[in-house]
């Protein structure tokens, strides 16, 4: 059994170094982080005093500059302040843009008002437009900068400090495979297993068994240990765990049921005993439903030639119904019939039995490179996913949505098997992640599991990102036949 060789003087002061240096990063991070807010904030207000009174040629009419540098100061130390206590001043912890935007619209706008009753004066009234001004060009600003922010922290943080060691609890097929993952961002030490599921032959040091983690925690200046053993066999660990290591460490454990994990997680106890808790299926606001109405209408209206057109080259170039009908299976279950430009001829069902040895898609689908059975106009159509603008009244009737998994045909629903069911929890939507990740290249499991992400995830935000993705996906038509 290999184990890890340090010369004794290396062997604790490496870690403690590591620690000051994370502790003084942070700390200067978090003063970094007040001065620049304060400093974007005040930039963003005399902004607004250059394009309300300069370029305007109002100065004159101004109350004194330093009456609005004042406010400007007062408003960016009081607004980086709620920042940094509403948890935006911690840069290791990622949040998401809707909620960045939130808190710094929210602190802004508090601050704003603070300011201004503070700095009230009956002779001396600030102009309401370039409070205005300055309240959007400062939420304009800090959104921007602490976008950056994260980013520009990270990249610093790996020049000045070393890459984190990690050791494996588990040498088995899950562990070997974190392993690999790890190496990318951690330095990973090996392996600590006492070999009853031991998968040979090991990439890294098998460094001791279970009961002597600490002497490697210690000995090896660990930062963090990743426990990858299955439920039955955490027993040991949890006694060691419990111990401590005699230095700072964090541990992290993969659950087995982390497939089944959305990211929205409610940690609490029970008594005495802690528990997590999630919803299987996210909570979706009534907006996503007004946004598709809203923007469904509007292409509608605009594209509404294009429809017109498309019909009219559909007639022209086969024979058969312009729009193609087919029963699909929506949310919880229910069947609805999902409308398409027709890309193939009229008898296609009856010809796809002797077409399916020649299937090129996974599990229960049918995907065919060079199918006989598009038409001129429909190859056309299926290359630029023209024909599945008909939809959008599917997601006028509440059928459909925009944005959601893709809708399954009955028949495919009938093979599937138990966790694949949950991807019907959700609307069916015109794209979703298994469009913009390849659409027909991707596998079906993993087609299933990108929209089971989505429905455990859902968010505005994620909506949106999807579908400014779509238009790329379309237009490199790639996974569209």
């Amino acid at each position: 059994m290999s184990t890890i060789e340090l010369p004794a003087a290396e062997r604790i002061e490496p870690a403690v170094a590591h620690v000051r240096v994370l502790r003084a990063l942070s700390a200067l991070s978090v003063i970094a982080l007040l001065t620049i807010d304060v400093g974007v904030v005040l930039g963003a207000f005399l902004l607004a005093y250059d394009l309300r009174f300069v370029l305007s040629d109002a100065v004159a009419e101004a109350f004194p500059f330093e009456l609005y540098l004042r406010t400007g100061l007062l408003v960016g130390a009081m607004a980086a302040a709620l920042l940094v206590l509403q948890g935006l001043g911690d840069l290791d912890r990622r949040r998401s843009w809707p909620t960045r935007l939130r808190v710094i619209t929210s602190a802004v706008s508090t601050a704003t008002v603070l300011a201004v009753v503070i700095t009230f004066d009956q002779d001396q009234r600030l102009s309401r437009s370039w409070l205005a001004l300055s309240w959007t060009a400062s939420i304009i600003a800090l959104t921007a900068w602490r976008s950056i922010a994260p980013t520009a922290y990270l990249a610093a943080r790996r020049r000045v400090v070393p890459r984190a060691r990690v050791v494996v609890v588990g040498a088995n097929v899950v562990g070997q495979e974190l392993a690999r993952e790890l190496e990318r961002h951690f330095e990973v030490l090996g392996y600590v297993d006492n070999g009853t599921d031991l998968i040979e032959p090991l990439d890294r040091p098998l460094l001791s068994p279970i009961a002597e983690l600490e002497s490697v925690v210690r000995s090896g200046a660990v930062d963090e240990i990743v426990i990858a053993l299955p439920a039955d066999r955490r027993e040991q660990v949890d006694r060691v765990v419990a111990r401590g290591f005699g230095r700072q460490v964090e541990v992290k454990v993969i659950t087995e049921m982390s497939e089944q994990l959305p990211r929205r997680l409610e940690l609490g106890h029970f008594g005495a005993r802690a528990y997590i808790g999630f919803a299987p299926v996210a909570r979706v606001s009534w907006v996503k439903r007004a946004v598709d109405l809203a923007l469904t209408f509007v292409v509608v209206l605009i594209g509404a030639p294009l429809l017109a057109a498309i019909a009219i080259a559909i007639r022209l170039d086969s024979p058969g119904p312009i729009l193609y009908r087919q029963r699909r299976v929506g949310k919880d279950g229910v069947a609805f019939e999902m409308l398409k430009f027709r890309s193939m001829c009229v008898d296609a069902e009856q010809r796809l039995q002797a077409l399916t040895q020649h299937n090129e898609a996974t599990g229960p689908l049918f995907k065919m490179r060079r199918d006989p059975r598009v038409t001129r106009v429909g190859r056309i159509l299926r290359r630029c996913s023209l024909d599945e603008l008909p939809q959008l009244l599917n997601v006028l009737a509440g059928d459909m949505s925009l944005v959601g998994p893709r809708p399954p045909l009955p028949t495919e629903v009938t093979l599937y098997e138990e966790w694949q069911m949950g991807r019907l929890r959700a609307r069916p939507g015109m794209t979703g992640l298994w469009q913009v990740s390849g659409r027909s290249e991707v596998p079906f499991n993993d087609m299933v599991r990108l929209d089971l992400h989505y429905v455990r995830n859902w968010s505005f935000g994620l909506d949106l990102e999807i579908m400014l993705r779509t238009f790329p996906a379309v237009l490199a038509n790639r996974g569209a036949y």
